[in-house]
C-alpha cells in the first residue's frame, strides 16, 4: 500500500532540488534552457555558444543526479519502512514522486514564475513576444510529456529499489 505522506515528502524534496537548480540556472543564464523553448523561439535565437553548452552541462549533471537519487532514496526508504518488496508498489511510489516534481515544474516554474510573473532575468529576449501571447496549452503539453517521462523513468528506479 502506498503512503501519501512518503510520496509527498519525496516529491517535495525533488521539487525543492529542481526549483533551486532551475532558479540558479535561470539567474546565471536563461539561454541554457533554449532547447526547452518552442520551435518558433529557437529559430529566432542564436545557437548556444560553447560557454553556454558548458553551463548546460554544469546544471544538467546535478539535475540528473537529483532525478535519480531523490526518487530512488525515497522509494528504497519507503520499501524498507513497510517491508514491501513488490515492484508495482515501488513503481507507483517512484512514479508519483517524479510526477509531483513534474507538476511543480509545470505549475510553479513554467506557469506561475515564467508565464505569470515574467521576471526579466529568466526569459530570453527572443521569447518576450511569445510569453505575452502564450496560453496555458504550452504548460499543459509539457506536463503531459512529463507524465510520460515519469512513467518511463520510474521503471529503472523501481527495479533498482526492489533489488536493493
Amino acid at each position: 500500500m502506498l503512503s501519501l505522506e512518503q510520496i509527498l515528502i519525496g516529491g517535495a524534496a525533488l521539487s525543492l532540488a529542481m526549483g533551486i537548480l532551475t532558479l540558479a540556472s535561470l539567474s546565471l543564464n536563461p539561454r541554457i534552457w533554449l532547447n526547452d523553448y518552442p520551435e518558433e523561439i529557437k529559430k529566432l535565437a542564436a545557437p548556444l555558444s560553447t560557454a553556454e553548452k558548458r553551463q548546460q552541462i554544469v546544471f544538467l549533471v546535478p539535475i540528473l543526479l537529483a532525478y535519480i537519487a531523490v526518487p530512488l532514496l525515497s522509494t528504497v526508504g519507503f520499501l524498507r519502512m513497510t517491508g514491501d518488496t513488490s515492484f508495482l508498489t515501488a513503481y507507483g511510489h517512484a512514479f508519483l514522486v517524479l510526477n509531483i516534481a513534474n507538476l511543480f515544474d509545470a505549475v510553479v516554474i513554467d506557469w506561475l514564475f515564467l508565464y505569470v510573473m515574467k521576471p526579466r532575468f529568466a526569459i530570453i529576449p527572443e521569447a518576450w513576444a511569445y510569453f505575452e501571447t502564450m496560453n496555458i496549452g504550452w504548460q499543459a503539453r509539457n506536463y503531459v510529456k512529463g507524465i510520460v517521462f515519469c512513467a518511463v523513468f520510474a521503471l529503472p528506479v523501481a527495479l533498482v529499489a526492489t533489488l536493493l
